[in-house]
């Protein structure tokens, strides 16, 4: 017959604690390789947008976030809330019109980055 124990958080914290003591000190190896996360920046790596039959198809990338990241689209202005935290989309259009794109990155330091670009429409006419 087997018996289930249940622990308390706490207890399984202070018996890891005990087992890793190393856990409790600053080494400067990991002071080091904070450091060299804090300098990494939010940078915009690519992004673009290619006409398909009444359709742009667009996407964002980027390096050097932290999350959690937010990726907010904008076209003509206008916010497109299906359209959030997603590298891709599709965006139908009207033929022959520019369309003003704009997508917004932000991470969890507050830095951001923007995309944008204005093409026009393309037909579905070869």
């Amino acid at each position: 017959m087997r018996k289930s124990y249940k622990l308390a958080l706490p207890a399984v914290l202070a018996s890891g604690l005990l087992m890793l003591p190393a856990a409790l000190t600053t080494s400067s190896a990991s002071a080091a390789t904070a450091g060299s996360t804090a300098s990494m920046a939010l940078t915009l790596t690519g992004g673009g947008c290619e006409g398909l039959a009444r359709r742009l198809l667009c996407s964002v990338a980027f390096s050097g976030a932290v999350a959690p990241v937010a990726i907010r689209w904008f076209v003509n202005g206008g916010n497109i809330p299906a359209f959030n935290d997603r590298t891709f989309v599709s965006i139908g259009c009207q033929p022959g019109f520019p369309v003003g794109i704009r997508s917004v990155i932000s991470d969890a330091t507050g830095a951001s980055v923007e995309f944008r670009t204005s093409p026009v429409c393309p037909s579905g006419n070869p």
